[in-house]
């Protein structure tokens, strides 16, 4: 992608597999191009795609094999893999490499990458990985944490959270095909039922109430999600056989975005879809149990976060609830509908229809 770095340019160590920290962290990658536009970048190869439509050419990516180093059988084969992912990173390291994520595999292969200076955050054996371990606040949002680690490069007034997608024009096409095959041609609305943990999971029965209410006031509905979110989505056609469930069988993330920029708002729980959705400015509405919203709610004016009306134990956490999750459960369909739709049916308040008097 990019030329032979110069010996000034950073690395910036984010082989993250996790989609909601990777657009997180993207902002401020974009940050530090601005400064440094000759940087290395490794990342999960899952991403190449994803990030060849944000970041400029001048940036060098490095991929990290991840699923081939799971999906090889020979011990051989994955040691081939592995080295020859050290050799490139050593090839391209300069100075400077920061570890953004803070893993102890990352934290490994900050070690292994020849630069002089190393950062990363404090924690899981930082003293034998950073030579400069940073200490990260991570009570507050996960984008934030992005910025502080990165302020040794970068400082000043925080990136957008939009990131400037430029999309292939097959991206465009595959989403339009699948719209015109499904005679979606009104505004629709794009909901993702599932999440990484099941406490992040608003009850199928409030999706399916949701659903019905939806297409009562002429919108349809299109369902994102792939793998164990295929079971909760036909659990929802099964709560709700008078509907159409439209699922949407473009794997990409290109194609998600695509078609997050056509949808008129999105509706679902913490999750990577949920942050690549706000990222792309759609309008949004999150519903929050468990998760701290201060860490991971999703940015942007143009997101909200809604909770339901039951508080939990002192003792509750994550993985255990008295009151299995009744934080999230009490929030009812009628709220998230009003909240979704109140403003969204009639305008859009991302453009006002008035002006400012000179």
């Amino acid at each position: 992608m990019a030329g032979k770095p110069t010996k000034d340019s950073p690395v910036l160590l984010f082989p993250t597999h996790y989609l909601g920290n990777f657009v997180l962290g993207l902002p401020w990658v974009l940050r530090v191009a601005e400064d440094y536009p000759e940087l290395t970048l490794v990342i999960d190869e899952r991403f190449r795609a994803l990030t060849e439509s944000v970041v400029p050419d001048s940036i060098r990516l490095i991929d990290y094999p991840r699923d081939r180093l799971k999906k090889e059988t020979s011990t051989w084969t994955r040691l081939r893999l592995y080295f020859g992912f050290l050799r490139r990173l050593r090839k391209a390291t300069g100075q400077q490499i920061i570890d953004m994520e803070g893993e102890r595999f990352t934290g490994v292969l900050c070690r292994l990458s020849g630069a002089s200076e190393r950062f990363g955050p404090t924690g899981k054996n930082a003293a034998h990985f950073y030579n400069s371990p940073r200490d990260l606040h991570y009570e507050k949002h996960r984008y934030n944490a992005f910025g502080e680690i990165l302020d040794v490069l970068v400082k000043g007034k925080a990136p957008s959270n939009i990131l400037p997608y430029q999309l292939p024009e097959s991206s465009e096409a595959a989403v339009d095909d699948f719209l015109s095959r499904h005679a979606i041609s009104a505004p629709f609305v794009v909901i993702h039922p599932g999440a990484s943990a099941e406490y992040k999971k608003w009850p199928v029965e409030h999706f399916a109430k949701l659903l019905s209410m939806l297409e009562s006031n002429g919108l349809q509905v299109v369902w994102i999600g792939a793998g164990d979110d295929m079971l909760m989505i036909r659990k929802i056609a099964e709560a709700a056989p008078e509907s159409d469930i439209i699922h949407f069988d473009l794997l990409g993330y290109l194609e998600l975005v695509a078609l997050f920029r056509k949808a008129r708002f999105y509706v679902g729980g913490d999750s990577g879809p949920m942050h690549l959705a706000a990222s792309t400015g759609l309008d949004l509405v999150a519903l929050f149990g468990p998760s701290k919203e201060a860490i991971w709610a999703p940015l942007g004016d143009h997101s909200r976060v809604l909770r339901g009306t039951k508080t939990c134990a002192k003792n509750c956490d994550a993985w255990q609830c008295d009151f299995n999750y009744h934080c999230l459960s009490s929030l009812i369909p009628e709220v998230v509908f009003g909240a979704a739709t109140a403003t969204r049916l009639a305008i859009d308040m991302r453009a006002p229809n008035f002006h400012e008097e000179d």
